[in-house]
């Protein structure tokens, strides 16, 4: 039969004084760093987009602001392209242009 090596009423008791006095000294800091924390307002966050893709396995990778830093990442991989998206800002993605065609053609 299983026998444990420590009884939990012994290491509760052992546990308790040390957790109780420890969270009684936490307790100052923690409802400092709760009210910093609620009176920062979050800021909104932007997509950056970048003019360097890797094209690889058909999919664009646009994590790149220069040429370089593109042609580095995509050697033995793939190569590398302009992104599209800044090339022609007003034309819908791919996914969008197919499903307005496909209701117009009903």
């Amino acid at each position: 039969m299983y026998q444990p090596l420590f009884r939990t009423e012994s290491v509760k008791a052992f546990c308790r004084p040390s957790i109780d006095f420890g969270m009684a000294r936490l307790l100052p800091f923690a409802a400092v760093a709760l009210v910093m924390v609620a009176s920062v307002a979050p800021k909104t966050a932007y997509a950056q987009e970048y003019p360097w893709c890797v094209s690889r396995e058909s999919y664009l990778y646009c994590f790149y602001k220069t040429q370089e830093q593109c042609q580095w990442t995509a050697s033995g991989i793939g190569g590398c392209t302009l992104n599209p998206r800044l090339l022609f800002p007003n034309k819908p993605r791919d996914s969008y242009a197919n499903a307005a065609s496909r209701s117009k053609g009903r």
